[in-house]
């Protein structure tokens, strides 16, 4: 019997609360529009009345999952009970990653799926990262068959993580790691003068149309901001990321509401400009004073 071919995307969203924020509503709803199936792997908990009836209008699958392994866990988990249940001998064509930690304002799914098919690379995402080792970033990666089988064997034979760093070192970078291996072809649509973490203002300014939701929030470990300044970054860490879409534009459709609130006050972000400068200025000496204080 020949197997039907199939394009999925599996969009993977940790949340609290009953709602669908509107974001994720945001480009779940465009992704539906595509030749995609979309499904939602989010972890296990009572939706509201409004969000069921949303997925249902827009013809969306609901998984839910347990809350451990980060979104490589929630997508091994689908992929396992897609493979075991597949009574309909679906056969996937194209596979689409995707999760939440990225707010898109401008709905282009269509455009990035148009650049990756005449890509001639097997594997696409929207950018590259050179931290730990160089490989695609996976909030969002486009799959063609050449590299779906390396992706299913690195996906089930690595053990499910629970730490972040962890989870981007051996599933993440490891996995561009095999792909290089296997001669996978590689591609970023979206290239960047600075370190791409670093570079959202260009990205931005591209008209690439998302942006980290972490930059919106400031959503930062201590760790992380001595990265930023560290790498002489200060500017990155403290730009007003939502200004900056709002000059260069959101879409039509997407409401300003929808964008993440900002989990700094005031106090903090004085507190943080001291240091910050601190460390700018002298450097080690300064980070190590600062540690001492932080225990």
């Amino acid at each position: 019997m020949s197997r039907t071919p199939l394009k999925i995307a599996l969009y993977a969203s940790y949340q609290t609360g009953e709602e669908i924020p509107g974001y994720v509503r945001y480009a779940l709803a465009h992704l539906a529009k595509t030749d995609f199936k979309v499904v939602l792997l989010t972890n296990e908990r009572t939706l509201s009345q409004a969000s069921y009836e949303f997925l249902a209008d827009n013809n969306i699958e609901l998984f839910l999952t347990q809350n451990h392994g980060f979104d490589f866990g929630m997508w091994k988990r689908y992929l396992h009970m897609q493979a075991i249940s597949n009574s309909e001998n679906e056969n996937i064509e194209r596979l689409l990653l995707i999760n939440d930690s990225v707010v898109y304002y401008q709905d282009k799914f269509e455009e990035y799926f148009e650049q990756a098919e005449k890509s001639h690379a097997d594997v696409v995402s929207l950018t590259s990262n050179d931290e730990f080792a160089p490989h695609l970033q996976s909030f969002f990666l486009y799959m063609k068959p050449a590299a779906l089988g390396v992706f299913f064997m690195h996906l089930f034979e690595t053990p499910e993580q629970e730490n972040f760093y962890d989870v981007t070192r051996r599933l993440e970078v490891a996995l561009s790691e095999k792909f290089g291996e296997a001669d996978v072809k590689m591609e970023s649509l979206y290239h960047t003068e600075r370190p791409v973490f670093f570079a959202y203002k260009e990205l931005i300014e591209q008209g690439a149309g998302f942006v980290k939701r972490k930059l919106l929030q400031r959503r930062f470990s201590y760790e992380e901001k001595k990265h930023f300044v560290r790498y002489h970054a200060y500017d990155a860490l403290n730009e007003n990321y939502l200004a900056l879409i709002k000059k260069a534009g959101f879409a039509p459709d997407f409401k300003e509401e929808w964008f993440p609130k900002c989990n700094d006050t005031l106090v903090s972000r004085a507190k943080d400009f001291l240091w910050e400068k601190a460390f700018q200025v002298a450097g080690f000496p300064a980070k190590r004073l600062i540690d001492r204080f932080k225990k």
